[in-house]
């Protein structure tokens, strides 16, 4: 497996943004592609407008430019582990008391902060590795955010009524083949990506969004998640995401 490497996180200061009463509380996030990253900076951006403190920041940790390709879930938490100083360079543990000395992100308090990797279920021959990519996360309190079968499932949650679709449909995420479910759609497009396009005008899986078009929704979304599964060990063969989890915490 090739190494994924990280960008260093920009420095900012948060120091207008946060109440100097509270400590700040970094949620390190780590995803799979620019739809994730754009979602999440769309978050940070507009705290304010989703009730969320202002002591909350979301740091989207990048791929070095070279890495952008790289999405395998084992290689998102082994980057994170890493940066969180818990492994070295090839990949070995470290001791436990030479952690905070190998941590790689300026101002990480492992008490309080959060580290997330988020990846789609559908990912090609991730049922492979599944159950250790969990077993490792729980050991070092990295929080695994799936969706089954795919990001699109919560992003198509801001919209409407998700009962409305066929659990089947959802899970199945069948391509627009011979345009059968939308004639007007690519047919190298999938079915949850049709239908988030038709509620956000240009949509396409793997490019930044326009967070504007989905910031009224986040809400719903979050209420939408709850009638699906959320927990990460049963998101291995149930379709839901945890995403809504993710936007509480923030949010508490």
């Amino acid at each position: 497996m090739e190494r994924l490497n990280l960008r260093p996180i920009s420095k900012y200061d948060y120091s207008d943004e946060a109440d100097s009463c509270e400590q700040n509380i970094n949620f390190y996030c780590v995803s799979e592609g620019a739809t994730e990253e754009s979602y999440l900076r769309g978050i940070n951006n507009n705290k304010r407008a989703l009730d969320i403190r202002n002591n909350v920041i979301i740091k989207v940790v990048e791929k070095v430019e070279e890495n952008e390709t790289y999405s395998y879930a084992l290689q998102l938490v082994d980057a994170c582990l890493f940066n969180m100083g818990c492994r070295d360079k090839d990949g070995n543990d470290i001791s436990k008391d030479k952690w905070d000395e190998n941590c790689q992100w300026d101002g990480y308090n492992r008490d309080i902060d959060k580290v997330c990797v988020l990846f789609d279920r559908d990912f090609r021959g991730i049922e492979n590795v599944l159950d250790n990519l969990l077993e490792i996360c729980n050991k070092f309190g990295i929080e695994v955010i799936m969706s089954n079968p795919n990001f699109e499932l919560w992003l198509l949650m801001h919209f409407s009524d998700i009962q409305k679709y066929d659990k089947l449909d959802i899970k199945a995420n069948k391509k627009n083949l011979r345009h059968q479910i939308d004639e007007k759609a690519s047919t190298k497009k999938k079915f949850l990506e049709i239908e988030v396009a038709k509620h956000a005008s240009g949509y396409t899986k793997g490019s930044k969004i326009k967070f504007e078009r989905f910031i009224n929704g986040i809400d719903l979304a979050i209420e939408n998640a709850k009638l699906f599964e959320e927990d990460p060990q049963k998101l291995t063969s149930e379709i839901g995401t945890a995403m809504g989890k993710l936007v509480e915490q923030m949010k508490i």
